[in-house]
């Protein structure tokens, strides 16, 4: 396993839905009563991890959050699976192994059942993207305001997040490790993260 040395940032586009027919509680710091599944995905756009660039990767965790609240998120958070585009050389995947679990979902996803390295097919026009793995599914939309521009969400409680805007999921779907979700009609967001160590 690859020890990440401090002085690292990777910078890109967030993507997340999850079961919440509205707006996801936890974005507010609130409560969700019997806990939350989602499919959140982060597209490294740039940044060296040990002086490895790790732009072009992709990364789509799959969880469960069991708890309720969203101190018990923070405190214990989800489980879950990661997949990790298969574009990634030798190299990358040294740093990815360790940097996946760790460090950018480790925020949320405490719990690691597997990590894997899997075919993406990825369409994004700005306004709509599409994401296609062998174990999930996910396509989104951003909202719209009456200007024309997205919806936006401020002040939000995950510190890695910025610029984010609200997304109409029409459909996301996960089946893996004995786990079957099917979701449609949710809401998710569509926003820049960074991280630093």
């Amino acid at each position: 396993m690859a020890e990440i040395k401090p002085g690292w940032q990777i910078r890109g586009t967030y993507n997340e839905s999850c079961a919440s027919e509205g707006a996801c509680p936890y974005y507010f710091g609130r409560a969700r009563i019997g806990g939350c599944r989602y499919f959140m995905v982060f597209r490294i756009q740039e940044g060296k991890v040990n002086g490895v660039d790790l732009s072009g990767i992709t990364a789509i965790y799959m969880g469960d959050i069991p708890h309720p609240t969203f101190e018990e998120l923070l405190e214990l958070g989800s489980e879950g699976a990661i997949y990790i585009s298969d574009n990634a050389t030798p190299q990358q995947r040294e740093i990815l192994d360790v940097l996946a679990v760790n460090s950018i979902g480790a925020a949320i996803m405490k719990k690691v059942f597997d990590v894997k390295y899997v075919d993406m097919e990825i369409e994004d026009d700005g306004h709509t993207v599409h994401f296609k793995m062998p174990f999930g599914e996910m396509e989104q939309h951003l909202s719209k305001g009456l200007d024309g521009t997205p919806v936006r969400l401020e002040n939000q409680v995950l510190p890695f997040l910025s610029n984010v805007k609200t997304a109409h999921t029409p459909f996301w779907t996960y089946a893996d490790l004995n786990r079957h979700f099917e979701y449609r009609d949710r809401c998710g967001v569509w926003a820049d993260f960074e991280f630093a160590g």
